[in-house]
């Protein structure tokens, strides 16, 4: 049976679209993407001041390529009222608890961990929705989630917001090999905003 050139053309350009498709998702090291916010890497991490916070940024469970620190708003440094340190072990922050004035706040947090890790926020605090044992992505939008994507070990990496009063939740929820996140395994917080 011979294919007519035009069906030959179809499946070749389908097979070109195929193998784009996988190369794309090549990268991937098994654990599934969480998109909060808008796009990647560029947070402005503002917040209302009823606890619901907009921002770019996705929160990803893997981090990105080799897990390179990709710092957020960094033209807001500048402008920040405090920085906060935070250390990321596995599988905790250091400190658990912030308090923190209303304003432009950078978050300098350094992976101690041996693992990538991510500080994502939940304005409005409370527990990290899940759905069928992973987390629930679209409440996490709904909700306005934020994050500095996640990064590897022996990193320093920065996240500006402005943040208004409120509590927020913080979390990783990137995955073990074995499909438990991080968040599961204690690696949450809390950051209270006064005002």
């Amino acid at each position: 049976m011979t294919l007519s050139l035009d069906k030959r053309a179809h499946r070749i350009w389908a097979l070109i679209a195929a193998m784009a498709l996988i190369t794309a998702c090549g990268t991937e090291d098994g654990a599934e993407v969480r998109n909060i916010g808008e796009s990647s890497g560029s947070a402005t991490g503002s917040a209302s001041a009823s606890g619901s916070a907009s921002g770019s940024g996705s929160a990803s469970a893997s981090g990105i390529g080799d897990g390179e620190c990709v710092p957020v708003s960094p033209e807001l440094e500048e402008q920040a009222d405090e920085t906060v340190a935070i250390t990321a072990q596995d599988y905790a922050f250091d400190p658990s608890k912030v308090e923190v004035s209303a304003g432009v706040i950078t978050f300098e947090v350094v992976n101690e961990g041996a693992e990538k890790h991510e500080l994502a926020f939940l304005p409005g605090g409370g527990e990290v929705p899940f759905v069928d044992g992973a987390p629930d992505e679209e409440a996490l939008e709904a909700a306005g989630a934020f994050e500095l994507e996640a990064f590897g070990p022996d990193q320093t990496c920065n996240a500006t917001y402005e943040l208004e009063p409120g509590t927020y939740t913080v979390f990783c929820i990137v995955e073990t090999e074995d499909g438990t996140t991080h968040y599961e395994l204690g690696m949450r917080g809390t950051v209270l905003v006064e005002s």
